[in-house]
This record gives structure tokens, C-alpha cells and sequence, in this order.
């Protein structure tokens, strides 16, 4: 797809999904990732709506590199970002090789577990709680580090993988987002890298991501600005709803 030769109604929903998973990860914290790649799907073939996430989400996970910049544990950095890396390369490749059709119904049947899953826990009041006295040990971390890549490679979820280990891990609230936020830059550069080599990601896609940066650090800005002003419970169910149409929309 030619950046100046799109179709603007094209051009506007992509607009409108990129927008939207920076008002996500800023305001719900519900998985911009999970958000952007089923709305993207509709209108784009689906591997190559995977392909445009990982720069649009890099856009934003600069910004929260500057914000947190060396905020995160280095000995917890050195386990999970290089095998991170690997994971994503797996993952990558995997792409390649799977069929359009089944990735899209993979798209959906994804985006439709998470809601169920989240909508079940409200209901039934089902939480993860970790023991005090339970921790996964440190090399675990290698493990879900490579996990948390290559779920990130193949849905942009690789958040919901890493934050198991993270959270038995007991850090202090800074040093847990910035984790967080050095995986997400390392991944989501590994996974530019990756779907340009196999295809699925263009120099012009990634020159459009670069003209709509403004508008996800809007998005960014304006997340975090409702964040403080509605009810998060409002929003996050929305959120989940968009999702759930979307993920059956693909689906049928």
C-alpha cells in the first residue's frame, strides 16, 4: 500500500485505531495491543494489521522511556529482554508461514478469550493474588521472557505473559512499569525489524506510522486526561465491548 496513494477512508481508521490503543494504554492500561490489532484487521489483511502495531505502539513506549529512563532493575533486565528478542524471531517466523484466513480467525478467537476472560473475573470477582511467600525464581525470568516475545510477535500481547513473572517478583511500582515499559521499546523495535524483513511491514507503512505519530501522542495525552476524569470501570467495559465486536466481526 502506497502512503500517498491509500484510500482516506482507509487512511482515517487506521488513524482512528491508532489513536485509540494510545488512549488505551494511557487510560485503562487494558492492552493497546489487543485493542489496535482487531480493529486494524477489519480493514487491513490481518498480518499486515500486525505489522503496523509494532511501530505505532514503539511511538508511545518512547515517550514512557524518557519517563522512566533507568527506573527498572538491571540484573530482572539482563534475564528478560535478550531472550525476549529470541522469542520475538521465533514468533516472527511462525507468522510468515501461518495462512492469512486462520491468522484472522486467530485475531478473533484471541480478541474474544480476553474479554470473556476479563467480563468472568469481574463477575464471578476471580483475581490473581500471589502469596507472600511464593516467588518464581530468577531464572524463570528467562523463560517468560522469551514467552512474553513471542506471544508479543504473534498478538502484540506479550504484556499479560511477562506481568506473571513480574509480579511474583515484588518490585517497587517504578521499577515494575519500567520493565515493563524497556521490554515493550526492545520487543516492539525487534518486531519492526522483523515483519519489514519478512514482508508483512513496508517502508511506506512505517513512513505512515511516522506522519500519524502526532496523533498517537495525542491519543497518549488524552488517555491519561481521561484516566482523571471518567470512571475507569466506565471506560475499561468500552473498551471490552469494541473489543468483543470487533473479535466476532472477524470471526464471522
Amino acid at each position: 500500500m502506497e502512503l500517498f496513494e491509500a484510500d482516506y477512508l482507509l487512511l482515517f481508521v487506521i488513524s482512528l485505531a491508532v489513536i485509540g490503543s494510545a488512549i488505551v494504554k494511557t487510560g485503562v492500561g487494558v492492552g493497546a495491543g489487543i485493542f489496535l490489532l482487531p480493529l486494524l484487521s477489519l480493514v487491513l489483511p490481518p498480518k499486515t494489521a500486525l505489522g503496523i502495531g509494532a511501530p505505532a505502539m514503539l511511538i508511545s513506549d518512547i515517550v514512557g522511556l524518557k519517563l522512566y529512563w533507568k527506573e527498572w532493575n538491571s540484573r530482572e533486565a539482563l534475564l528478560i529482554v535478550p531472550p525476549s528478542v529470541i522469542g520475538v524471531a521465533v514468533g516472527v517466523v511462525l507468522v510468515k508461514f501461518i495462512p492469512s484466513t486462520i491468522f484472522r480467525y486467530w485475531i478473533g478467537a484471541f480478541a474474544v478469550s480476553f474479554v470473556l476472560h476479563n467480563l468472568i473475573s469481574k463477575v464471578w470477582k476471580i483475581s490473581i493474588t500471589i502469596p507472600e511467600n511464593w516467588r518464581l525464581g530468577r531464572r524463570s525470568g528467562i523463560i517468560f521472557g522469551f514467552a512474553g516475545g513471542f506471544v508479543s510477535a504473534v498478538s502484540h500481547a506479550g504484556g499479560a505473559v511477562l506481568s506473571v513473572y513480574l509480579l511474583t517478583r515484588k518490585l517497587e511500582k517504578r521499577i515494575f512499569v519500567g520493565l515493563f515499559i524497556l521490554f515493550f521499546v526492545i520487543t516492539n523495535v525487534a518486531k519492526t525489524v522483523g515483519y519489514v524483513r519478512i514482508g508483512i511491514l513496508t517502508v511506506d507503512l512505517v513512513l505512515m506510522v511516522f506522519v500519524l505519530s502526532p496523533l498517537i501522542v495525542l491519543g497518549s495525552l488524552l488517555g491519561n486526561h481521561l484516566n482523571k476524569k471518567l470512571s475507569q470501570e466506565m471506560f475499561r467495559t468500552l473498551v471490552l465491548v469494541i473489543i468483543l465486536i470487533t473479535g466476532v466481526k472477524l470471526l464471522y
